[in-house]
């Protein structure tokens, strides 16, 4: 018995070990194959607008995927929160669009769809529709009525790759696999009325 009570001491901490290991595995910092190069916004007829320049590299298990068939779907999320120093900011209006890359083998053309509207458009290579898709234009969020001419807002802006998008067998690989976790810093911005 006095020889296994050693063990037995130390048993008790390998399940807590063996749950901080998992946890660091899963828990891969975002690639930086994404990223917000800049973000601002305007007033225009009554309206917050923004405007933002993205770049996109995507890794290269993500690319083979896109190649193979398999669509890969992109989020853009902008947010005006007006800040407080005493509690947690104060979201006034959050937009997200949602983007489909898919790879046509018979055309040898990629296509982006906006999920929102179901517009797509082709094009001969994957840079090309990663360009397009990093130009943000126009992209009216809220009226300007609805932001107090008195306070600053901040404007922050994300992308990332929707995970939970992909087939349920690959979404499996996905979660220990840091090649598939490709998002952005958020940039943030002020916002003045």
């Amino acid at each position: 018995m006095a020889f296994t009570m050693p063990v037995l001491k130390n048993a008790k901490r390998w399940p807590l070990a063996l749950m901080m290991g998992l946890c660091l595995a899963m828990a891969s910092p975002v690639a930086d194959a994404f990223e917000v190069e800049s973000v601002e916004a305007r007033f225009d007829d009554g309206l917050v607008i923004a405007d933002a320049r993205l770049r996109y590299a995507l890794s290269e298990p993500a690319r083979d995927a896109l190649e193979n068939g398999v669509p890969l779907v992109i989020e853009q999320r902008l947010v005006i929160e007006r800040p407080r120093w005493w509690w947690r900011n104060v979201r006034v209006v959050e937009r997200e669009r949602r983007y489909q890359l898919q790879y046509h083998a018979m055309s040898r053309r990629f296509v982006l769809t906006w999920i929102g509207t179901g517009e797509s458009r082709s094009f001969r290579s994957l840079d090309a529709l990663l360009e397009e898709l990093g130009r943000v234009e126009s992209w009216p969020l809220v009226r300007s009525e609805r932001l107090d001419a008195e306070q600053v807002y901040q404007l922050a802006m994300e992308t990332t790759l929707d995970l939970e998008a992909l087939p349920r067998l690959l979404r499996t690989v996905t979660l220990t696999d840091g090649d598939w976790q490709l998002g952005s810093e958020t940039r943030r911005v002020e916002v003045r009325r």
